[in-house]
């Protein structure tokens, strides 16, 4: 992982992000699904920031947001310290070019009708001024090379490449635009194990070169572990714990990170693979975002919940000697090594 140039203004910054949807009625009358309540996340710059979390726990809902596809119920998001939704005409032009995204699934993200050259050249087409037409062909044939494909590619269209090749290509159109943040939504899911560890090595050494920041997004533990600066910990549209990767995976603070890190296969010294740490498993189904638990979200499956954790939502406590690692949690766990690699 490359060292983050960090400042210490964050270059991205969301706080209390609210968002929900609405939906046929509940058995409750409830007819909102909140997908964000009160979200607190920040990028700075060159850093990666790791969003992991279940399915349906607000991780795609927030890169929404970030990226202005949807506009928050309430609270507020900044880049560079400006609000981007109060942005307009050639300022709001502007700014979507300094926020880009890598999508998931290479199959369905690239026009098959387009070449390789069209796709990677078609954001000059809203956004003329960042290369002059007769360096287009130039710099496309730049932006292959610098994803591992041969210039000699631009010619080719989607379904002449494999889905590793393919999302290159997505990356290459995501970097078209020289953009500052790159949110990436589970962009090596749908890839074979061996070409995952080159797409994110990909990752990894463009924003050593390029000193551009990711949000990734992914449920993929191992994967969040081996890219990210800083992680964030969603449960039910909220963030649980958030704080530098190290340091959550090695003493998770909040039950429900813990519960997710003892599920992650490690292998020990003798090479047998069974060095696990003792899995939680925990009771009970994912409760309804449409009718969310009281007090803490994750109180109804937590072996530790008390009357407390009904009672009130648990704010965001720093760990002991570590003032960036947070846990909302009313009973958070002592600080412990199991998690720590072997």
């Amino acid at each position: 992982m490359p060292e983050a140039m960090v400042a210490d203004q964050p270059l991205l910054e969301a706080r209390g992000l609210t968002k929900s949807f609405r939906v046929p009625r509940s058995a409750s009358g409830s007819n909102r699904l909140h997908a964000l309540d009160k979200v607190d996340i920040s990028v700075r710059r060159g850093e990666t920031l790791g969003l992991v979390g279940e399915s349906g726990c607000g991780k795609s809902t927030l890169a929404r947001v970030l990226l202005m596809l949807e506009r928050p119920d309430g609270g507020t998001v900044r880049f560079d310290g400006v609000d981007p939704f109060g942005l307009r005409g050639k300022e709001l032009l502007a700014w979507r070019r300094r926020v880009q995204m890598v999508f998931q699934d290479p199959f369905a993200s690239l026009n098959p009708r387009l070449s390789a050259a069209d796709l990677i050249s078609e954001p000059w087409r809203s956004h003329s001024d960042v290369v002059p037409v007769r360096e287009r062909a130039r710099r496309v044939r730049e932006l292959l090379e610098m994803v591992g494909l041969r210039a000699t590619d631009a010619d080719r269209y989607p379904q002449e490449f494999s889905g590793g090749q393919r999302q290159r290509i997505g990356i290459a159109r995501a970097l078209a635009l020289n953009p500052d943040v790159i949110v990436c939504d589970e962009p090596v899911s749908a890839l074979d194990l061996s070409v995952q560890a080159q797409v994110l090595n990909l990752l990894t050494d463009l924003q050593a070169e390029l000193g551009v920041a990711y949000v990734f997004i992914s449920h993929d533990l191992s994967v969040v572990r081996h890219v990210a600066d800083r992680v964030a910990v969603m449960y039910l549209g909220r963030v649980v714990e958030s704080g530098p990767t190290e340091q959550v995976y090695s003493s998770p603070r909040h039950p429900y990170t813990a519960a997710l890190l003892s599920a992650v296969p490690r292998l020990v010294p003798d090479g047998s693979g069974s060095g696990a740490a003792q899995r939680i498993v925990l009771s009970g189904e994912v409760p309804s975002p449409v009718d969310p638990p009281s007090g803490c979200r994750f109180r109804t499956r937590c072996w530790k919940a008390e009357d407390i954790c009904a009672e009130a939502v648990p704010a965001d406590a720093p760990a002991p000697g570590h003032e960036q690692h947070l846990a909302a949690c009313h009973l958070p766990l002592a600080p412990v090594g199991w998690f720590a690699r072997t």
